[in-house]
């Protein structure tokens, strides 16, 4: 797929990015000074709704699947639907950037960049609103809660998000640490894993700990069954087969001299296909059953169901690939060749609409390497945000011509 973009339109856009640069910044950090988490978004909503209202031919609308906020900005001539999406919540996690506009809410912050996403819709919205006599049909900006484990993308689009005017392709992006500050990474089909939570307990006999034989030790089971269900990635699964276990949790236990009667452990699946998560389900309970029955003891397994897989599609994708190639400086642009196992209720959308989900690169270069998400020091980095914004633009733009 080729494209060209003018010389004329890409100065336009870069001189209006430039313009509206301070705003974007003040406002992504006046976000991550005030994160809110999952379905707890009521200010931060308000807060995005207030900026939309001030940008001139944006029509907005509240409350949308409980806490979204949605723009729809009409271009001058007729046209397809274009979505773009960011996430607003933070997560539960005690921020030590140091920043001057550090979390003002103990033990909340946004550890995975949502208020970079934010800002960078926000700009997006701003640069386009001046541009409407460039825009053929209009663009949906989606403010969604929830993406942490909220599924909020499902509650936005079973609200109809997605309708009224209906949604011909969508588009998002997630800051990504690994990557050099302002590059692109892209990729055909999967591109982040579903994702499943299970749970695990070990019920036995338990006994004094200076006595263990007299009964069953919860606790050594539970170990045995954390490094047994490493085995199913690579062993009962293909080598070649995409599949993360991870034990995230181990509890149990009163006191140090009491070897407790019950343990419990709870971790996340990751696979990319319906028969992967089938087999390895399966694999997890065959092997937390089997480790506890051959030690005299008993283990419950159960699972709660998470995001599909996150599944980009082709056209949408190499569309993207060549507004990158057009906009961005030569090298900036790479194609991922392998997922990753992370999650995104992006997927959600993309199950309904075509679309693409890109990684916009935040890694300024340091030494030790860019915090990584989740992490209690990740601060998104404010370099970033043009090159979103370009991408987002463009794509709004552009995307008349390949409909």
């Amino acid at each position: 797929m080729s494209l060209t973009i003018s010389p004329t339109l890409r100065n336009l856009v870069d001189a209006e990015i430039k313009q509206v640069l301070p705003e974007v910044v003040a406002f992504r950090r006046d976000r991550h000074q005030h994160p809110e988490l999952t379905w707890k978004e009521q200010a931060t909503a308000a807060a995005v709704a207030e900026k939309l209202r001030a940008i001139p031919g944006l029509t907005v609308v509240e409350g949308v699947g409980k806490l979204g906020v949605v723009a729809l900005l009409q271009g001058e001539k007729s046209g397809p639907t274009v979505a773009l999406r960011a996430d607003m919540d933070a997560l539960p996690v005690r921020e030590v950037t140091g920043k001057s506009y550090a979390s003002c809410h103990d033990g909340v912050m946004h550890a995975c960049g949502h208020d970079g996403h934010m800002a960078n819709l926000l700009g997006s919205a701003l640069v386009l609103s001046k541009l409407r006599s460039h825009l053929r049909g209009q663009v949906k900006f989606i403010f969604q809660p929830a993406e942490e484990g909220g599924a909020g993308a499902k509650v936005m689009c079973d609200d109809g998000v997605l309708d009224s005017p209906k949604v011909d392709v969508i588009f998002g992006l997630h800051g990504w640490p690994e990557i050099p500050c302002g590059q692109i990474y892209l990729k055909n089909g999967p591109l982040l894993a579903a994702t499943n939570v299970f749970h695990i307990e070990v019920k036995g006999t338990g006994c004094h700990a200076a006595m263990p034989h007299l009964g069953t030790d919860q606790v050594l089971i539970g170990a045995r069954i954390v490094e047994g269900l490493q085995s199913i990635s690579a062993r009962i699964m293909a080598p070649t087969e995409p599949v993360a276990v991870s034990v995230t949790q181990f509890h149990g236990g009163t006191a140090n001299n009491v070897i407790p009667p019950s343990v419990k452990l709870t971790g996340t699946l990751r696979t990319m296909t319906p028969a992967a998560r089938e087999r390895a389900v399966g694999a997890i309970e065959r092997l937390a059953k089997g480790i506890a029955a051959a030690n005299g003891a008993e283990a419950m397994v159960t699972f709660e169901a998470g995001y599909p897989p996150t599944v980009n599609h082709d056209q949408p994708t190499n569309f993207l690939e060549s507004i990158a190639r057009e906009v961005l400086p030569t090298g900036s642009t790479e194609r991922l060749t392998v997922p990753t196992m992370g999650g995104e209720d992006f997927a959600y959308y993309l199950e309904r609409v075509p679309g693409s989900f890109f990684f916009l690169g935040v890694d300024d270069g340091r030494a030790g390497g860019y915090p990584s998400l989740h992490h209690p020091a990740y601060d998104f980095n404010d370099g970033a945000l043009p090159h979103g914004i370009k991408m987002f633009v463009h794509a709004a733009l552009a995307y008349a011509d390949f409909t």
